[in-house]
């Protein structure tokens, strides 16, 4: 394919065509030796097309020769990014520069961004002003990184909202011991000068920052006009003792269309870097700073801030993570919720234990003496003692499946995230809750509990009438639907 493309490209006939279908080709690595290897060090083809008449040609040459990668590229492609006119093509030389050695003329690249920086442009020009800014940003930041803020600001008087379900936000709340606290639909909203301590909460999903500004009308200027109107750059100084410039991305929660999110978010932050002087820079793939905008039902949008600043805690040993893993916060919201439960010093098992989240956030509200974890995901097992030795706890893991476990001793606690359906039939997963039961049952002791997670909430309820050897303690529901449930169960004598 790649020789057919190139004896076409020579041809001159379909310019356009035969070097986009390249480009395409060009993302594999296969692809790319194949080529190289057929032009044997001849670049002519494509250095002679950076001066063609053109645009588009121009451009996906470039580009080409950014995949191609070679560092005799740099000067052909910086001379003919200088001489580019048109604005919609720059942004392609760039993104072939990024690619190679351009510290030989990083004083120079970082003028045009100093120049695109103070340039305020026409709005038929202010998409390909960004794109370029962007391009420009990635050599730059490459090459000198941007300063890294570290939140400095813990003596601070701080309004802020902790995100939790609709349903236990007071059980966040009880948690805040310093600091006026208010019940929300979906969080509990903290007034405090003890910021610390909330660091170390475990069952908020995130903590956010409400600004002066309630309500920004959905359009990208004025919206962006408002952020920079309000106590924004304020908190921000504040919360990292500086006053220096920020990375931020916009975060769009709205009922739009994702390519009209996309195109606000974009507008909207190139808009609030020249409404802040540049203070606030735009960089939606390396930001310290997320402005989250949250679409209300009159259709304006209420602003908040979260931080990627804070040396936080709460779940430093997670390092590793499956696709099937519970959130931690979730985990520590089950063991608070089960805490009632849970005996001291006991024997836990967690027969489908993932990455070990369950059992180490089981044992943060209540110490257990001994812990087995069992998966048959050997990914997850690593992961699990990985883990474990980050949260400085003693864990056996071990890799094999849970209906053939046999264990020298009974276990006083089942704690787990019981799997969930995939695409086994229903018939399967009824007969897995069935073996589920029965094993659990061979391996607790006359009083133990089992605590489970699950989004099958009536093969549990089907066991539960089956048997009498359980019954049933306590029942949570964990979600607004009602799909996931927290169930105490005891083992009858």
């Amino acid at each position: 394919m790649i020789r057919e493309q190139y004896e076409s490209l020579k041809t001159g006939k379909n310019l356009r065509k035969d070097l986009i279908a390249l480009k395409q080709e060009l993302k594999q690595e296969e692809a790319r030796e194949e080529l190289l290897k057929l032009l044997e060090g001849d670049y002519r083809i494509f250095t002679e097309l950076l001066s063609h008449e053109e645009p588009k040609v121009r451009g996906n040459a470039a580009l080409i020769l950014g995949r191609l990668g070679q560092e005799d590229f740099t000067a052909p492609l910086y001379e003919a990014y200088g001489k580019e006119e048109k604005l919609f093509i720059k942004s392609s030389y760039l993104s072939a520069l990024a690619k190679l050695d351009c510290s030989e003329y990083l004083p120079r690249l970082k003028e045009r961004l100093a120049e695109l920086e103070a340039y305020q442009p026409a709005a038929e020009e202010e998409k390909h002003i960004r794109e370029e800014l962007k391009s420009l940003r990635a050599i730059v930041h490459r090459e000198e990184p941007l300063k890294k803020h570290v939140f400095q600001g813990y003596d601070e008087t701080y309004e802020v909202i902790l995100t939790t379900g609709r349903q236990y936000q007071q059980v966040t709340a009880e948690q805040v011991k310093n600091g006026d606290t208010a019940v929300l639909k979906s969080g509990v909203r903290v007034v405090t000068s003890h910021i610390r301590p909330i660091l170390e909460i475990p069952t908020y999903r995130e903590m956010l920052f409400p600004l002066n500004q309630k309500r920004l009308k959905p359009e990208p200027k004025p919206a962006a006009k408002a952020l920079a109107e309000s106590n924004l750059l304020e908190l921000l100084d504040k919360a990292h003792q500086a006053s220096d410039n920020y990375r931020f991305r916009l975060g769009i929660q709205s009922r739009m269309p994702l390519n009209k999110r996309s195109d606000f978010a974009k507008k909207c932050g190139f808009a609030l870097e020249q409404e802040t002087g540049r203070r606030l820079c735009n960089s939606p793939s390396d930001y310290e700073v997320e402005i989250r905008l949250v679409e209300g039902r009159e259709g304006t949008f209420l602003p908040l801030v979260k931080l990627y600043t804070f040396r936080e805690q709460r779940f430093a040993y997670r390092k590793r993570a499956v696709a099937a893993s519970i959130r931690p916060e979730q985990a520590a919201l089950i063991a608070y919720l089960a805490k009632p439960y849970l005996a001291k010093q006991a024997q836990i098992l967690d027969p489908f234990c993932g990455v070990g989240t369950m059992l180490l956030e089981r044992d943060r509200v209540c110490p257990a003496r001994m812990m087995y974890g069992i998966d048959t995901f050997g990914e997850a097992i690593d992961g699990a003692w990985e883990n474990t030795r980050l949260a400085g706890k003693q864990v056996n893991y071990i890799h094999r499946d849970f209906f053939t476990f046999q264990h020298g001793y009974l276990f006083d606690e089942i704690i787990t995230n019981m799997p969930e359906r995939g695409k086994t039939s229903r018939e399967d997963h009824a007969l897995f809750y069935q073996k589920f039961f029965e094993k659990a049952e061979e391996l607790l002791t006359d009083s133990g509990t089992m605590v489970l997670y699950s989004n099958e909430k009536n093969y549990i309820k089907k066991q539960l009438r089956l048997r009498n050897g359980f019954t049933l303690l306590k029942e949570y529901s964990m979600d607004e639907k009602g799909i996931y449930n927290l169930f105490i169960i005891a083992k009858r004598k």
